[in-house]
């Protein structure tokens, strides 16, 4: 190769990102503890950043419902900060109704299973007898494992305390966080109060040490995933709570206990693409267990026959249709994400997924009417 300046510099840049990942392979370990000490500290940011997003959903039609409605009046009205307010309204008002309506019965619900664990288990042994009763051999082994009630009894409460004071010390952390809640949703009010300035801010950086047309492609990127998350999340929202209240109705007709406690947690882990109710199914059958572990395998039945419902015929048509992507590449970018990166994944495959496939779809119909060519 011959050394001329050009290959000179190359070669000089070579040289250097070899040093700088050969420092970063030696030193892994100091790194991973610096970034995760500065991503803790700016978390309240992060955090902010990412309920300004949500809440620029609903501020944004807010304002333009204003906007529409005293268009032709010379109004004074400070529409931000009314949007604002009312999205805040929203928001907080939606978390403290689930807490209503959860906390009470979690709380009924965790003293009525300390109360019924004898009785629990005496049906449990009793179903499980009855089961085996024309195979002698199994239910001599099943008598041994039940033989000492005690023993399983101290077993169930030793297990049950354990998940009791697991709850109290997340409710304990919980309230011990208020603090970088209130930091982010102080900060996310700023956010949304001046979001064009910061824009306009980015925009300038961006223009000042970058080419005009990698700007305008990062922008157009930018808008495109804007646009995407926003109706990915809207309608993440509407199929949760479509499904809620589905649930609801469902276990209500067909007389489960705890209707309204699962719904809820129905609603609020569906927010997790497609798998997410299952975690909702889990806790619904250990509460139904109590009662009658029978009805809780119907639950299980009933419960399955909702959820493939869901995923084939809701979920696609509402949440797949809302950022563009078809029923198969939607059940593949939640799957795929969940493998990648587990719950986080599966939350932010879909919309990604559906960037990736606009970006693609955009830039292959460009090539296509380049080449003269139509398909």
């Amino acid at each position: 190769m011959e050394l001329n300046q050009k290959n000179m510099k190359k070669l000089m840049i070579l040289i250097a990102f070899g040093i700088g990942l050969f420092w970063i392979l030696s030193n892994i370990s100091i790194i991973i503890d610096f970034t995760s000490h500065i991503l803790h500290l700016l978390f309240p940011f992060i955090l902010g950043a990412v309920i300004a997003f949500i809440l620029n959903i609903p501020m944004t039609k807010i304002e333009a419902f204003l906007k529409s409605k005293i268009k032709k009046k010379k109004s004074k009205l400070p529409i931000r900060t009314i949007s604002i307010t009312l999205s805040l309204v929203i928001f907080v008002g939606i978390i403290l109704l689930i807490c209503f309506l959860l906390i009470p019965e979690l709380i009924e619900n965790i003293q009525l299973l300390i109360k019924n664990i004898p009785s629990f288990i005496s049906n449990i042994q009793t179903w499980v007898l009855d089961l085996v009763d024309s195979y002698p051999e199994i239910q001599m082994k099943v008598e041994e494992v039940f033989k000492d009630t005690t023993n399983v009894n101290n077993i169930m409460v030793t297990v049950l305390n354990y998940v009791v004071n697991g709850s109290l010390n997340f409710i304990t952390s919980l309230i011990s966080s208020v603090f970088t809640l209130f930091t982010a949703i102080v900060f996310a009010v700023y956010m949304l109060s001046q979001k064009e300035y910061l824009e306009r801010g980015v925009k300038k950086l961006m223009y000042a040490y970058m080419k005009k047309e990698h700007v305008e492609k990062l922008m157009e990127i930018a808008s495109l995933s804007n646009k995407t998350f926003s109706k990915f999340i809207s309608g993440q929202c509407v199929e949760a709570i479509i499904l809620g209240i589905i649930f609801f109705f469902v276990l209500t007709i067909l007389r489960f206990p705890y209707a309204l406690i699962i719904s809820v947690l129905t609603t609020i882990t569906a927010l997790i693409p497609m798998f997410g109710a299952m975690i909702a199914m889990l806790i619904g059958a250990i509460l139904i267990a109590v009662t009658s572990p029978l009805q809780a395998l119907l639950f299980i039945v009933v419960f399955q026959i909702i959820q493939q419902i869901e995923n084939n015929f809701i979920y696609p048509k509402v949440v797949g249709k809302s950022v563009g992507l078809a029923s198969m590449w939607t059940l593949m970018a939640v799957i795929l994400g969940g493998s990648l990166m587990g719950i986080t994944g599966m939350i932010i495959g879909l919309p990604l997924a559906s960037i990736l496939y606009a970006i693609l779809r955009n830039e292959t119909n460009e090539q296509l009417r380049n080449k003269k060519i139509k398909i």
